[in-house]
């Protein structure tokens, strides 16, 4: 029981850590000066960072959730 409730907070802990990079690579992008050309990478940059959001926004709530409704 002890252990779970460790993995939970770790878990989340790391999807905070994850939003927050994620939060600040949009920020960068978007702060960026509007002269320079962005590097052509391929693909559609926002695209991942939106997936990479909603991602860790549904481990946490599936963390926090998901143990209540067992109980």
């Amino acid at each position: 029981m002890k252990r779970n409730i460790v993995v939970r907070i770790v878990a989340i802990i790391l999807c905070v850590i994850m939003i927050l990079g994620v939060a600040t690579a949009a920020l960068t992008a978007f702060a960026a000066d509007a002269g320079v050309p962005a590097p052509d990478t391929g693909s559609q940059p926002m695209v991942w960072v939106i997936i990479a959001v909603v991602a860790a926004v549904a481990v946490i709530a599936g963390c926090i959730i998901i143990p209540k409704t067992k109980k």
